[in-house]
């Protein structure tokens, strides 16, 4: 037995000295499955599925490992209708860590206020998993989850698969590598260690001895010191490939294909940014390579850095890059500028605002498509051809605020305007407000307009109590309304109690709900199980299944048009992909969805 031993540390010391030749770095086996828990968690439990208000329970779970069948979680907690956020600091070694929960019904996760797990809705016990590289040190994490009838199950865990002894190099030229013998980055990594670059061209070779050609995996992981400005990230892949910048999932093509190049841009505030690549191979040639460039500087505070495409998609480089100083324009049957036509164009306006604290009201008018992000957040969503409305929503802003404004233009007029008022000098508060609603409906959608054909944002169960904004629509059927979380949107007027007259709050014109995106627009599954996913990719996790045969409403695509959002007999919504759907309308007639 000593004597094989010895055998094998020696082949070992040989393996490892050669393997640190390589151009993926000084690569080391591992083999680490520990678990990792950062002790107590703290528990709140609420008597409604929102999290909202305050708490009926707060106690000390030692774990999320709860199977409460049909029963309560606590006395004083109803069996259904009920929800729980638990929250923990965990000091961790630096390695890979996969979370897994367990859930029935909602469940989501956050990890230094990164989402890592969304299954934010009704389903049947089920479980999702997430990997996650972590540094070493403490790490904050939420766990969030609802019940909504029947059984009621609540499970999570996290454990360090593997890694280095040290956190991924900072303010240096070296990437921390792990690599996977499967597909999906599941499990151990077979080989970690450092590169110099995400620079290779395996051919139909192995990235190691010892290590398979074809049906690997690869993530890496650095933290780039970067002057602050807008950037273009290029990766050229042979398969699948994502790119995260700044937690910015910017890349997605997850999927088998030949050497293809994708380029996406982002504004950076400058600073150690951190940069994670995943990437598999499937079979033949095996290549991956990714680079960046700054494109410009930030623009002045307050000035609109403004972008505009001769085409409807914001694709490509654009035809003109200019400094505004507001948003606000008419251009009627004109165009912006001689080079950009009157039809078919698009514009990005990025800014930094120099505000002061408080809640501010944002809002945009537009013919046609338009979207608002704040911070990175997007707070309207009205991607769709449309005569000028108006659109509105609100953030709590604690210094200088990003601003990013997208639009296109289809036909006829073209319009866009963009504007902001102070609301609060207190941020949280949202007020001053007129008054409340209260809900009288069992299960109330909150949208993010005016109407049945705009999304829906969450919901709300009755004797839920919400802030009304001091804004209706023109015929006092629908208010606007902001829930605990400061989130704003719009409830039916029929559902509601409100302490004031609905009559006497401010009409906001312009706010007439969308046209259906195509009526009867249907699509009937041609293949067995076609998988309903969360969202348009097949990394989004699927929540159900749909037969042979069985027929769909059709809401929306991706920009692709290689996933459409359908709506089930049932009232659920998913994503499917359009290749296992016979449509009764071609895909590219329906609006584009973010989600």
């Amino acid at each position: 037995m000593n004597r094989w031993h010895a055998f094998g540390r020696a082949r070992f010391v040989l393996v490892a000295l050669f393997l640190s030749a390589l151009a993926i770095g000084a690569l080391s086996s591992s083999s680490l499955n520990l678990s990792a828990q950062g002790g107590a968690w703290e528990g709140k439990y609420w008597n409604n599925r929102n999290l909202s208000g305050n708490p009926a329970l707060v106690r000390q779970d030692g774990s999320i490992d709860f199977d409460w069948g049909e029963g309560s979680p606590a006395s004083g907690i109803g069996p259904d209708n009920f929800s729980v956020q638990w929250t923990q600091t965990a000091n961790l070694p630096a390695g890979t860590y996969r979370f897994t929960a367990t859930t029935d019904d909602g469940m989501r996760v956050w990890i230094d206020n990164v989402m890592i797990i969304d299954s934010w809705f009704d389903s049947q016990r089920h479980t999702i998993t997430a990997d996650v590289f972590l540094g070493a040190g403490n790490h904050n994490i939420v766990v969030q989850y609802y019940e909504a009838g029947g059984l009621a199950v609540a499970k999570m865990n996290y454990v360090l698969l593997g890694g280095s002894p040290t956190p991924p190099p900072v303010n240096d030229q070296t990437w921390y590598n792990e690599y996977f013998a499967n597909t999906n980055l599941s499990g151990a990594p077979t080989l970690t260690g450092t590169t110099s670059a995400v620079n290779f061209n395996w051919g139909f070779g192995s990235p190691a001895p010892g290590f398979p050609a074809d049906f690997f995996s690869v993530r890496w992981v650095r933290n780039i010191p970067l002057e602050a400005g807008r950037y273009r990230f290029t990766v050229t892949s042979d398969d699948g490939v994502r790119v995260w910048v700044n937690n910015n999932l910017i890349i997605d093509q997850w999927r088998t294909q030949a050497a293809t190049t994708f380029n996406a841009e982002i504004d950076l505030p400058g600073g150690n940014v951190p940069v994670k690549v995943e990437y598999y191979e499937n079979t033949e040639r095996a290549q991956i390579a990714l680079s960046w460039t700054r494109l410009s500087a930030p623009p002045p505070t307050g000035a609109f850095t403004a972008e505009y495409f001769n085409n409807m998609t914001l694709s490509g480089s654009p035809v003109l890059t200019r400094n505004e100083t507001a948003v606000n324009y008419n251009w009627g049957y004109g165009s912006p500028a001689p080079q950009i036509p009157v039809d078919h164009f698009s514009g990005r306006w990025n800014a930094t605002l120099n505000l002061s604290p408080g809640r501010y009201r944002f809002a945009v008018s537009s013919d046609d498509g338009v979207r608002l992000w704040v911070n990175d957040q997007m707070i309207i969503d009205a991607w769709f051809d449309q005569p000028v409305r108006t659109y509105t929503g609100e953030y709590d802003v604690t210094g200088p605020t990003r601003v990013r404004i997208e639009y296109y233009e289809n036909t006829n007029l073209a319009e866009l305007r963009f504007s902001y008022t102070l609301v609060s000098s207190q941020p949280g508060t949202g007020g001053p407000f007129p008054g409340t609603a209260t809900v009288t409906s069992y299960r109330l959608n909150v949208r993010r307009g005016p109407g049945t054909n705009f999304a829906i944002i969450t919901k709300l169960s009755t004797g839920n109590v919400v802030n009304l904004t001091g804004f209706r629509n023109g015929d006092a059927t629908w208010v606007q309304v902001s829930l605990p979380n400061g989130t704003v949107g719009w409830v039916s007027a029929l559902y509601v109690q409100t302490t004031i007259p609905i009559g006497n709050l401010t009409p906001i014109t312009g706010t007439t709900p969308p046209p259906p995106p195509s009526a009867g627009a249907t699509g009937t599954v041609n293949t067995g199980a076609l998988n309903v996913r969360t969202g348009p990719g097949v990394n989004f996790p699927a929540f159900t299944t749909l037969d042979n045969g069985q027929t769909v409403t059709l809401l929306g695509r991706n920009s692709a048009a290689t996933w459409v959002k359908v709506i089930m007999h049932d009232g659920r919504q998913g994503w499917v992909n359009v290749s296992f759907l016979i449509t009764n309308v071609p895909v590219g007639n329906l609006p584009v969805l973010s989600n």
